[in-house]
């Protein structure tokens, strides 16, 4: 504790005298980034109440409350067999393997051939957010550069997955959490191998980071229900106003962290977080909103 505050102090004053130690550090337990692509996945998963079989990467994440949405996770690769064994095991219930696209070219094709061959009844995830995000943005084969920063081929996950022998495969936007639910139930009543491939750029590259555009609370329509609380968003914020009928505090949002993925505004059932096209022509968002 002595050493990580005075990490934090001046040069000038980091002698030993000059830390106070035992003053409580800020709260910041792990969490998917604002505007991470993998969140709507996750929350719809948590949603469904499927049985998910984890990889490793950052959205391993999504394990942790509010989402709860990996029941498994092992090594790198890991995710689709497990999902396959407990489907070989005669698990009733049907099993989901959630793979980044990085770790899937590294350790997941194998596996996903192995249940393709076997005819598995399991549903594969491909997280697909066109970078190596868990340890610093490397490239990978599916992003068209080597590690050196040079062109090459771009492999297509989806036509790789279909010469696999995998029929049911789709590729859908990350944010489309309406689309991503819609697909899953319908996958749910089918037997044999799906692979649903989510793809959005990781929210900290470049080009992502160049189309934030934060979103805001209509106050008056919010009621605190705290459904938008589930997606586990670290820029959806309770204010400090509650709802006079049920006593509940609203919603607000960090203008500094929010991304505009309106993952939340999709799932609020008042409508009350207003989408960016509704922002239009909307005065710049009060003080407050910017610096909570």
């Amino acid at each position: 504790e002595r050493a990580i505050a005075a990490g934090l102090l001046p040069v000038s004053l980091r002698s030993a005298s000059n830390v106070v130690v035992g003053q409580p550090l800020p709260v910041r337990p792990p969490v998917l980034c604002p505007g991470c692509p993998h969140r709507g996945v996750f929350y719809t998963l948590s949603k469904l109440k499927l049985v998910v079989n984890g990889d490793i990467g950052c959205y391993t994440l999504g394990c942790l409350p509010p989402l709860r949405a990996l029941h498994t996770c092992g090594c790198m690769g890991a995710s689709i067999g497990v999902a396959h064994g407990a489907a070989v095991a005669g698990d009733s219930e049907r099993h989901v393997a959630t793979i980044g696209d990085s770790t899937f070219f590294h350790t997941g094709i194998p596996a996903l051939i192995n249940v393709a061959y076997n005819r598995s009844n399991v549903i594969t995830i491909i997280l697909d957010n066109r970078i190596t995000g868990m340890t610093g943005h490397q490239q990978n084969p599916g992003t068209g550069m080597t590690l050196q920063q040079k062109e090459t081929v771009d492999v297509d996950i989806e036509a790789l997955v279909r010469a696999i022998g995998i029929e049911r495969v789709l590729t859908i936007p990350a944010y489309d959490v309406k689309g991503i639910e819609k697909t899953l139930k319908e996958w749910l009543k089918l037997d044999g191998p799906a692979v649903l491939i989510t793809q959005e750029p990781c929210a900290l590259l470049p080009e992502a980071r160049r189309r934030w555009t934060p979103i805001r609370v209509d106050s008056e329509k919010c009621n605190g229900c705290g459904l938008c609380f589930r997606i586990g968003c670290p820029a959806i914020l309770q204010s400090e106003e509650m709802d006079e009928k049920l006593n509940r505090p609203k919603a607000k949002i960090d203008q500094l962290q929010c991304t505009g993925c309106e993952i939340c505004a999709q799932i609020c059932p008042r409508q009350a977080i207003l989408f960016r096209k509704q922002l239009v022509g909307m005065d710049e968002p009060l003080e407050e909103e910017v610096n909570p």
